[in-house]
């Protein structure tokens, strides 16, 4: 396996094409994890607080439409 060094000077001999290829699939890599990690969390009940802080916030009229 590579080393983070490795994938930075592999980075940087892309050409510009490679590098958008590169950046487009990263984000998608990211916000694919990143949406797991909240399912997960939901589901596990972290989150429910905030509901509930949010519902609390709504019901006594300190949220305004967006």
């Amino acid at each position: 396996m590579s080393t983070v060094p490795d994938i930075e000077a592999a980075i940087e001999q892309l050409d510009d094409r490679s590098l958008v290829q590169l950046s487009d699939w990263f984000e998608d890599y990211l916000a694919e994890k990143w949406e797991k990690r909240f399912t997960a969390d939901a589901e596990a009940g972290k989150l429910d607080q905030l509901g509930a802080a949010a519902d609390a916030a709504l019901e006594q009229g300190k949220c305004r439409p967006l």
